[in-house]
């Protein structure tokens, strides 16, 4: 098997350099791997640019080591190449919501085994205004916690820092909203939202399981949206009230709000679609985000590209 190695030497959890140094030692040692080459990004895009080189049939597997902004790069990379190698990722980011989704490993004994075994999953992506993101498009309330929080405190406190930075942010995001309009076959509005996501797998936020009906091979994504109620002082309280909710609540009140006219908690609406637009006459203020990364502004058109990416998966899942 050759091996091309894409790694961000730079991401959150720095010690996984060494989990990549014992998985590389080992898929050699053991004769999985005859021929592996290594890749550090030095930059923004390198990673996009090192995939996109790729040629069809150069190598049997792509691991993509880094946060969710690599394995983003790396994706976006692999689509222009049109080589259609498969895709293995070794998460080393802050939060890693697609890995932690999917239980990717990152211990060297368990990724090695993943590697031998050799299961493989054909995963759908997500295309928003020509950019590929593999996990979340997102704008609106806190969305912005991921760009505001500087490198060194993710790396000093992990997820802590993104916490810390999401109370900071709390009082600005409770009163901010924005009006939007909203098409898609299955929902469509015209109003005042707080937070927009647009998810591949359950996990988003670091929030295990937010997006309960998720499947990252359907074909559809899942979408979140937080609207906004005509009583200003008891939405903000509300809004409180669910930023002290532990994530087993709030998944709850998410669950509750399938139905937008007589959920329990009608804050919330959820669905899943394979195309959805989103309009402002605010636009170019509104700030979006793509697998935690900024990416531009509304509007934004996002669809779903069914099994796009073949990717490698533990075989017990």
């Amino acid at each position: 098997m050759r091996i091309q190695v894409i790694v961000n030497p730079n991401a959150g959890r720095r010690n996984i350099q060494k989990q990549l140094e014992k998985i590389i030692g080992r898929l050699l040692l053991s004769g999985v791997a005859s021929d592996i080459r290594v890749l550090a990004t030095k930059a923004r895009q390198d990673a996009t640019k090192a995939a996109a080189a790729l040629l069809p049939d150069q190598f049997d597997l792509v691991i993509a080591c880094g946060g969710d902004g690599t394995i983003n790069e790396v994706i976006n990379g692999l689509m222009c190449s049109g080589s259609h190698i498969p895709l293995a990722i070794l998460a080393a980011g802050t939060s890693n919501d697609f890995a932690t989704s999917l239980r990717l490993p990152d211990e060297a004994d368990a990724f090695c085994d993943m590697v031998q075994h050799g299961c493989y999953r054909d995963i759908d992506i997500g295309c928003a205004n020509g950019r590929y993101f593999i996990n979340v498009a997102s704008f609106g309330m806190f969305t912005e916690v991921a760009h505001n929080t500087v490198q060194e405190q993710k790396n000093v406190f992990g997820l802590l820092a993104y916490y810390l930075q999401g109370i900071k942010d709390a009082p600005t995001e409770l009163a901010s909203s924005i009006p939007l309009q909203i098409c898609s076959e299955e929902y469509n509005a015209e109003g005042d939202f707080h937070l927009c996501l647009v998810v591949n797998s359950m996990s988003v936020g670091s929030i295990r399981k937010l997006m309960y009906k998720a499947d990252v091979s359907d074909g559809v994504f899942d979408v979140l949206l937080l609207r906004k109620r005509s009583r200003s002082s008891a939405l903000q309280q509300r809004l409180e009230q669910l930023c002290r909710l532990q994530p087993a609540e709030l998944f709850a009140r998410i669950k509750s709000g399938e139905s937008d006219e007589t959920a329990r908690d009608p804050l919330f609406h959820y669905f899943q679609t394979a195309h959805i637009e989103f309009t402002s006459p605010v636009g170019e203020s509104v700030e979006t985000d793509l697998d935690g990364e900024a990416f531009g502004h509304l509007p934004m058109t996002v669809d779903v590209k069914k099994q796009a990416i073949r990717l490698l998966i533990p075989n017990n899942i």
